[in-house]
């Protein structure tokens, strides 16, 4: 899975009424400094960032992975090309076993996307300068890569995709380390056009013997410039 966005064949909000108890502000605070950092995926997960996309009547959360939870469900949005090779159950033990890896790492964090409470992606984010990507681009201190699984049925519906997408860089540049979100994705018209409204600019195309993709750079800068100007307040959860 080499490609930022894996796809099937087929400003933030706080909200005053429901502030979380005592539980959840210590978990977001752990959450909010330990980016790409050693964590535990074992348990149930709070939800640790809101944005409220008021023209499309959505609330993208995110919150970290919990293998005891979301494995079978990212198994279910993976490719047919993915999985056909292996039984349900053996899938999900190499996916328990690639998300343990990325716990321990030091240099990966996952995390699920919901859209109104419901999963709609899930997010990889790995520091650029520890992966593979780097061999790919000028890679510099502060670049991050985001891996996005978006759910197959939400993929070319409204601007589902566009919210995730949105919502997840609102989150990272919550971050003072991150200075550059870098995606690379096949080529694909509809995800192209999604990535340039994100504020994404293309940055080249990179080549391997499978495939040739586009490479994607975001800053701040560029998401204020060329993301659609929010209504929406960015933040995180406190």
């Amino acid at each position: 899975m080499s490609t930022s966005f894996i796809l099937a064949s087929a400003a933030l909000e706080e909200t005053a009424d429901t502030p979380g108890d005592a539980d959840d502000t210590a978990n977001v605070n752990i959450v909010r400094k330990m980016l790409c950092k050693p964590v535990s995926y074992d348990t149930g997960q709070h939800i640790i960032y809101n944005r409220h996309f008021l023209k499309d009547q959505v609330i993208i959360s995110m919150r970290l992975l919990s293998l005891s939870t979301d494995l079978p469900v990212i198994y279910n949005w993976l490719p047919w090309e993915y999985t056909r090779h292996l039984k349900k159950e053996a899938h999900v033990e190499q996916l328990h076993e690639i998300y343990s890896r990325i716990a321990g790492s030091g240099t990966a964090q996952s995390f699920m996307v919901l859209m109104n409470n419901t999963n709609l992606a899930q997010a990889d984010i790995y520091q650029a300068t520890a992966d593979d990507i780097s061999l790919q681009y000028n890679v510099k201190a502060g670049d991050y890569k985001l891996q996005l699984l978006i759910k197959p049925e939400r993929l070319l519906i409204g601007n589902y995709s566009l919210c995730a997408i949105q919502a997840t860089l609102g989150f990272l540049f919550s971050f003072q380390e991150v200075k550059r979100v870098v995606m690379q994705l096949d080529e694909n018209e509809f995800l192209n056009s999604k990535m340039e409204k994100a504020g994404f600019i293309f940055h080249k195309k990179t080549s391997t013997r499978q495939k040739t993709a586009r490479l994607y750079t975001c800053t701040r800068e560029s998401l204020r410039d060329q993301g659609e100007p929010p209504s929406e307040v960015d933040a995180p959860l406190r």
